[in-house]
């Protein structure tokens, strides 16, 4: 097999059908894209409440921090 790269994918879908393979890369792909979306999401919150925070004097820096 060695210098032969299409012996590898030639029994790819033989074990795994193309149509399953693709989907599940669709699947996987939307599922993190999603994942990141939220995280993304997650941290702008997070940001704003903190800029809220410091404009309304409630934030107190976590002083174990800047240790």
């Amino acid at each position: 097999m060695r210098g032969q790269p299409q012996a590898a994918s030639a029994r790819l879908p033989a074990a795994l059908p193309r149509r399953r393979w693709s989907t599940w890369l669709e699947q996987t792909s939307e599922k993190r894209r999603r994942a990141r979306e939220e995280r993304l999401e997650t941290i702008q919150r997070l940001e704003a409440e903190q800029r809220h925070s410091r404009r309304t004097g409630e934030y107190a820096p976590d002083l174990r921090r800047l240790w």
